[in-house]
């Protein structure tokens, strides 16, 4: 039977903040790294709500495949694009049906008892114990290792003394590499901490450095395969784990690792994972996800088809009025520049980057990536899915980001395209960065906005746009007593704004609300 669409409900009835917290990511979810990964359960609730069965579905901006899954799995076909390789590569791993979950396994056991020898070699301590994480200085002394005793789960941490310090650092550098790595220059860029001349080697220590190089010559010996490729996936997602970028968490205790977020930052201390220990950890992700998947994908029928596409959103290669629904992540302008960060990744995998067309906002003077190309950019790329998307369907999109700009960039240019903002409401994470639990001023989640396709219209322009934000302000505010949170003055915002129909330049909502409200300890109240 066919679901029926109901397109008159409203979106905070569809969703499920609750239990959006309670059932984030499935296990296929957990297989990589890479960022942005939505709720499983909330795309299974937009597909169903806004597409129907056999429909034909679009991700411009696929990232890491998840809205494809779920797209498949409820039976809608969709064609999942990104220009970034590496995001291409997660989801063809994430969606491949065929896979031998054995022959995984046993490839896995292969390349690690080839990597035996040299295993030894960098992380062996006498005899009976193996190195699991050294806690190193910016410099790369070791001051600190934790141990784990082989073949049993016994651990212990040992300090290091200045002598024994001395004598690690001076063993290390007698190691020699003969094995294939990427030497290659990264993009300066002062925001995520990439100074002029930084190589991808300057993140890793030479013990890392050898045995990554190690264990991906050996991955590269397999048949060419869907396992092998599920191996190649489970090395890239380790490879920041096992660098200079994950800081030790003291509050833990001084051997309790951090997670690599954004950036290349390397703190006075970090912690250095044994590359095969973690790389085994990372497989296990993988088998338990693709088992996921499998499971879910052979009991179902009938199932959608997919295909994998690398095109620039902004010129799309699919005809007028093709697509049934799409549903996309935005790129996330000045927040995170994708194909900058996923450099670790794509230079491992040896794939080329086309970061002439990516859409981003960046600080690197090299790229030309300024606000007014991410305007013109994104207003390109929403011109295609208007142009791709049938009348009367739905584009849906998720944002997170706090500048005005950005917003005002992105709602400019779906009027401008022919795009009616019918709904938005705040899909909440499950975690949160520090940054994001250690301030009021960010927004704790993704603004989702549900958009129908309808002629172009004329777009009205006005000379007082402050007096049209402090009117939206005061309507917010007009339980003076009362305290909000930054999430929820952002959604009353937004959808107040996208009601006006008229075309804006200029608007910063912090600032708007610093001048005109008070920020507390709970949140925002009227002054």
């Amino acid at each position: 039977m066919r679901y029926k669409v109901r397109t008159e409900r409203k979106l905070s009835d569809i969703l499920d903040n609750k239990n959006a917290k309670e059932e984030f990511l499935n296990k296929k979810y957990m297989m990589h790294k890479y960022w942005g990964k939505k709720p499983a359960k909330e795309l299974r609730k937009i597909i169903k709500e806004y597409s129907k069965e056999g429909d034909l579905l679009l991700d411009p901006f696929s990232g890491y495949g998840s809205f494809a899954s779920e797209a498949v799995l409820e039976n809608r076909n969709v064609i999942s694009n990104d220009l970034n390789p590496v995001s291409n590569f997660i989801t063809e791993c994430l969606l491949e049906e065929n896979v031998d979950v054995d022959k995984l396994q046993s490839y896995y056991e292969i390349v690690l008892k080839k990597c035996q020898k040299i295993r030894k070699k960098l992380y062996e301590y006498n005899s009976e114990w193996e190195i699991i994480s050294t806690l190193r200085d910016r410099k790369g002394y070791i001051k600190k290792i934790k141990l784990n005793k082989k073949n049993k789960k016994e651990n212990k941490e040992i300090n290091v003394n200045s002598r024994e310090m001395v004598t690690l650092y001076e063993q290390e550098r007698k190691i020699k590499i003969s094995e294939w790595y990427p030497d290659i220059e990264m993009i300066e860029n002062s925001r995520i901490s990439v100074k002029k001349n930084t190589k991808i080697t300057d993140f890793f220590n030479i013990t890392s450095l050898k045995a990554h190089a190690n264990l991906y010559s050996e991955i590269q010996k397999l048949p060419n395969s869907s396992e092998k490729k599920l191996l190649l996936l489970a090395f890239s997602s380790n490879l920041a784990n096992c660098s200079k970028l994950v800081p030790p968490i003291k509050s833990r205790g001084e051997m309790s690792p951090g997670a690599w977020m954004t950036g290349f930052y390397i703190g006075s201390e970090y912690i250095e994972n044994n590359v095969y220990h973690y790389f085994e950890n990372r497989v296990k992700k993988i088998i338990s996800g693709k088992k996921e998947f499998l499971n879910q994908y052979y009991n179902l029928f009938p199932k959608g088809k997919y295909k994998i596409t690398n095109m620039d959103a902004k010129k799309l290669e699919f005809k007028d009025n093709t697509f049934d629904l799409v549903f996309t992540d935005f790129p996330y302008g000045d927040t995170v520049p994708y194909f900058e960060q996923s450099i670790l990744w794509n230079a491992w995998l040896k794939y080329n980057v086309d970061y002439k067309n990516e859409i981003v906002i960046s600080n690197s003077k090299m790229r030309n990536k300024t606000k007014e190309k991410f305007k013109e950019d994104i207003g390109k790329a929403i011109k295609e899915i208007h142009r791709v998307l049938k009348l009367g369907k739905k584009f849906i999109f998720t944002y997170h980001s706090l500048s005005g700009f950005e917003w005002l960039s992105i709602t400019n240019a779906l009027q401008l395209a022919g795009f009616e903002i019918i709904d938005c409401e705040l899909l909440q994470q499950k975690t949160f960065t520090p940054r994001q639990l250690n301030r009021n001023k960010t927004i704790k989640g993704d603004l989702i906005v549900v958009c129908r396709k309808i002629k172009n219209k004329n777009l009205k322009k006005v000379e007082n746009e402050n007096g049209i934000y402090l009117k939206i302000l005061n309507k917010i505010f007009e339980d003076k007593n009362k305290v909000y949170e930054t999430n929820d003055i952002f959604v009353k915002f937004l959808k107040e704004l996208f009601k006006t129909n008229i075309y804006l330049t200029n608007l910063n909502i912090i600032s708007l609300l610093l001048e005109n409200t008070q920020l507390t300890v709970n949140g925002w109240r009227k002054k």
